[in-house]
């Protein structure tokens, strides 16, 4: 992860970010079908079972729309607050 632009727990486990990634990890992950640039949606798993490692769930289309995934999911973390 080199930039990271917002996180946020979803459990004991496990972590969403919206962030840059570098090339080697958006491979590692399968992903690299969406390209090396830009900032991605993406699941971090740490458990005793399987280690560590990350699902890249999405791409945002530019900064500003990572911007407003993170104003979406800040919304919904309020209202279920």
């Amino acid at each position: 992860m080199d930039d990271i632009l917002a996180s946020s727990r979803i459990d004991v486990s496990r972590t969403i970010h919206v962030a840059t990634l570098s090339r080697k990890t958006i491979i590692d992950a399968g992903a690299d079908h969406l390209g090396f640039d830009g900032y991605f949606l993406f699941e971090a798993i740490e458990s005793a079972k399987s280690g560590r490692g990350i699902e890249i769930l999405g791409k945002a289309a530019s900064l500003e729309a990572a911007f407003r995934l993170i104003d979406l999911w800040s919304v919904r973390q309020s209202v279920a607050a």
